[in-house]
């Protein structure tokens, strides 16, 4: 179920959103006041999305391939990407610094500070930096060999090259540790953390436009499934609250929001034609953004729900 609501925009066709509460967030797009339709711009509400204001963006190229990219951990600290650059800001975007990391950038996080999985033409691996200070380091194991697909969540880390290796990491007191991985080689992993609780969306099974989901669960011991979604869309997204979870998928051309308050029984209250879902998330226990399609694509639009995704508006930017 859907539903329209007029709001003041800043001219801005979204790509990525990035939400720290239910009145606050960030989207990034292109500016359509840009006289060659091609210059990312980030912008901010702190009204739930009535009012946006532009906010000083790096110097982003508009990639081919990927997308543009943002994720805040709260107003002061955030990241945007294009693909091939990564910038990091501690103050709201005042002022942006550039990771000097060279590679492919993939996964992005935050726990003690910021995190982001790189991939430098050898192998994968999982980098962090302070939220306030200081350079952008590998984090000693985290890493495997040749391109690979990380996930991040609070507290745990994912790497994996689809039919070959999973690898899975926590954050214990003494650094990153490796665990055994929620989900086997021939799953995609989605990760997602509620107080102590440590979730994963294991994705296999592709077949035309659906494939098998199961969702795992571990209260520090081993993963066990506790809910089986439909069928229904290749998984784009996964977040999980203190309210229930939810799965993004798409396939033949439709895009879902699969939701389940207990993980034990599911329905799919978003349905809609064309590009896929991203950037799925939760902000709080029951407010939830994502972004349809994007720039190039036949929608650009945010969507925001707030009642656990059982409902969603459209946002205008």
């Amino acid at each position: 179920m859907t539903t329209s609501v007029a709001h003041a925009g800043a001219s801005v066709v979204p790509a990525s959103t990035s939400w720290t509460s239910a009145d606050r967030g960030f989207v990034l797009g292109l500016d359509t006041l840009c006289q060659n339709a091609n210059c990312p711009q980030l912008v901010r509400t702190v009204d739930g999305g009535s009012t946006w204001t532009r906010v000083k963006t790096p110097a982003l190229s508009v990639p081919e391939t990927d997308r543009l990219r943002v994720l805040f951990a709260n107003d002061a600290a955030g990241m945007v990407t294009d693909g091939s650059q990564l910038f990091v800001t501690s103050n709201g975007g005042t002022r942006w610094e550039a990771s000097g990391i060279k590679g492919a950038v993939g996964a992005l996080g935050f726990d003690s500070g910021f995190l982001a999985v790189i991939y430098d033409g050898t192998s994968t691996r999982l980098f962090e930096r302070s939220s306030w200070f200081g350079s952008w380091q590998p984090v000693p194991g985290v890493e495997i060999p040749g391109q690979a697909r990380g996930e991040i969540a609070a507290g745990q880390v994912s790497l994996a090259r689809f039919g070959e290796e999973n690898r899975y990491w926590v954050r214990s007191a003494s650094g990153w540790v490796s665990e055994a991985a929620p989900c086997d080689q021939f799953a995609a992993t989605r990760l997602g953390t509620v107080g102590s609780a440590r979730y994963a969306l294991c994705s296999f099974d592709p077949g035309f436009g659906n494939m098998s989901k199961e969702l795992r669960v571990s209260d520090g011991g081993p993963f066990k499934t506790v809910g089986v979604p439909p069928r229904e869309g290749i998984t784009t997204g996964f977040a999980v609250s203190s309210s229930g979870a939810l799965v993004a998928a798409t396939g033949r051309d439709w895009s879902f929001v699969h939701h389940s308050a207990d993980s034990s029984k599911w329905d799919t209250p978003l349905t809609l034609g064309g590009p896929a879902f991203e950037d799925l998330a939760f902000s709080d226990a029951r407010h939830a953004t994502l972004v349809r399609g994007g720039p190039g694509s036949e929608f650009a639009e945010v969507y925001r729900s707030d009642d656990a995704g059982l409902t969603w508006k459209i946002l205008s930017v």
